[in-house]
């Protein structure tokens, strides 16, 4: 059905549904399966702009990634043991617009991600990323809304 899968995590909660959703979907037929968890440009050693020595001792960004890392790996060992073979993949950016770029750059034939219910304050402050994905994404978006 879809060739190309990728899988947005962020290690919130709902993070295993989105997986085993995306195990589901990953079942029918043999599709390249991705997934991808951003780490916020704020929190990343360095960016393009920048050598290699300008990179100073950073303890939170070094959490962020671990983390990052941590919850990739987790999503690639549940799909593992739901027969889904899967690649990880941390990016940089702004979760929307870097989730958009990621499948335009894969190639996706579908995005699975999780939705947070955020309150009305929290989509003025932080926006929804879910929303931003379904509004600019280049193929269809499948969005977990169990778990929250």
């Amino acid at each position: 059905m879809f060739d190309v899968i990728l899988v947005a995590v962020d290690g919130s909660p709902q993070t295993s549904q989105v997986v085993a959703l995306a195990s589901q979907v990953a079942q029918h037929g043999a599709p390249q399966v991705y997934v991808t968890c951003c780490i916020d440009e704020a929190y990343a050693f360095a960016n393009e702009k920048e050598q290699p020595g300008d990179i100073i001792d950073y303890p939170a960004a070094a959490a962020e990634e671990n983390t990052a890392t941590t919850v990739v790996e987790n999503a690639l060992r549940q799909l593992a043991q739901a027969g889904v073979v899967a690649q990880g993949n941390l990016v940089i950016g702004a979760a929307g617009e870097t989730l958009i770029a990621q499948a335009k750059a894969k190639g996706a034939s579908v995005i699975v991600m999780g939705h947070r219910h955020l309150t009305a304050f929290g989509k003025i402050f932080k926006g929804s990323v879910s929303a931003e994905v379904v509004a600019g994404a280049p193929c269809p978006v499948l969005v977990e809304v169990r778990g929250n």
